[in-house]
């Protein structure tokens, strides 16, 4: 799978949970950002735009976690 498509299922899930996202996929949100920040120095600057808005979804479901 690819990063985009993971952060988006991990999206839609969040739309439609009233819980918001579970351990299991905050986890992986963490991962796709570690692998978004690898990934992002080694691209093109026609791609750092589209990779740098869904690092930044990423850290936004994130910050939905509960503390």
């Amino acid at each position: 799978m690819t990063l985009d498509t993971v952060i988006s299922g991990c999206v839609a899930f969040y739309l439609d949970s009233t819980d918001g996202l579970d351990p299991q996929r905050l986890s992986i949100v963490k991962d796709c950002l570690v692998d978004l920040e690898e990934l992002t120095v080694e691209l093109d600057a026609s791609c750092q735009d589209y990779f740098s808005r869904l690092r930044e979804l990423g850290k936004l479901l994130l910050l939905t976690a509960p503390r």
